[in-house]
């Protein structure tokens, strides 16, 4: 008797989806990046992505928040695609801990640079991208940014690429996107903001072959194309475009139920 209960028990918790009817689910680990001059994701009171990182974990994915090459301390210090090793690192850390499918993420910049990575890499199951921004393709053609990538590349054909110079950037979070200057090297530099390099967003969509979930804040101005960006993936049963009432820092914990339950399918989906 006690074992027919059992039977019944299981059948009735895969018909209401609680678990899969096939395989077990794989044990998912999930890199999330960091925004533009930011700290890692859920590191404390002033970093942003608190709630995601901590939802996440509740929910029993394993996740690794590495600071990047474009954070507070370290903008820029090399090119965009040499920091791609940040994120194989911490891939590996996962799988150390027991991770066998991975899942890439990031807001901002970090969301940027996690669609970038998918554009030309393989082995992740998922995309996640919060409020993807600083994107090359508009930064790149605005008139003080144009004209230092110019000079940058000057320098690059000199062979001074790898000498440091003070160059404009801009805060594209912020309506009337804020100005500044970052000091990095000219190939560092046009690897961030050239509109033909690997930060441009419309560019790196139509490779990207897994399933992405993009979240976008209504009160965020990076996000004012996000519809039409998301419509450039290949067409995925599994990728999912979600609207929160956020601005641009809000957007990764309000969005973290609906990232939450998107990784719950998605790696169920996995297991079936």
């Amino acid at each position: 008797m006690l074992v027919i209960v059992r039977i019944l028990i299981a059948a009735l918790l895969v018909c209401a989806g609680l678990t899969p009817a096939g395989a077990a689910p794989p044990a998912v680990g999930i890199v999330l990046m960091h925004g533009l001059a930011g700290l890692p994701l859920g590191s404390g009171p002033r970093a942003n992505g608190n709630g995601l990182v901590a939802s996440l974990r509740k929910a029993g994915f394993l996740v690794d928040a590495p600071e990047m090459c474009w954070s507070q301390r370290r903008i820029y210090d090399r090119p965009l695609t040499e920091c791609y090793a940040d994120i194989d690192a911490s891939i590996a850390r996962l799988r150390a801990q027991g991770a066998t499918a991975m899942v890439l993420g990031g807001m901002s910049m970090g969301g940027n640079a996690a669609l970038g990575y998918a554009s030309t890499h393989t082995g992740l199951i998922g995309v996640i991208a919060c409020a993807p921004a600083h994107d090359a393709g508009t930064l790149g053609y605005t008139p003080r940014i144009e004209a230092a990538l110019a000079a940058a590349k000057e320098a690059i054909a000199a062979g001074k690429g790898d000498v440091p110079q003070t160059f404009p950037d801009s805060d594209s979070s912020r309506r009337g996107g804020p100005q500044f200057t970052v000091r990095a090297s000219p190939r560092a530099y046009v690897s961030f903001l050239d509109p033909s390099g690997p930060a441009n967003i419309e560019g790196d969509l139509p490779q990207i072959t897994v399933p992405v979930i993009w979240v976008a804040g209504t009160q965020d101005p990076t996000q004012s194309s996000s519809a039409d960006n998301f419509a450039r993936l290949p067409a995925n049963p599994n990728s999912k475009y979600v609207s929160v009432n956020a601005d641009h820092l809000e957007t990764p914990d309000a969005g973290a139920a609906a990232i939450v339950n998107w990784v719950r399918a998605l790696a169920a989906a996995q297991g079936s």
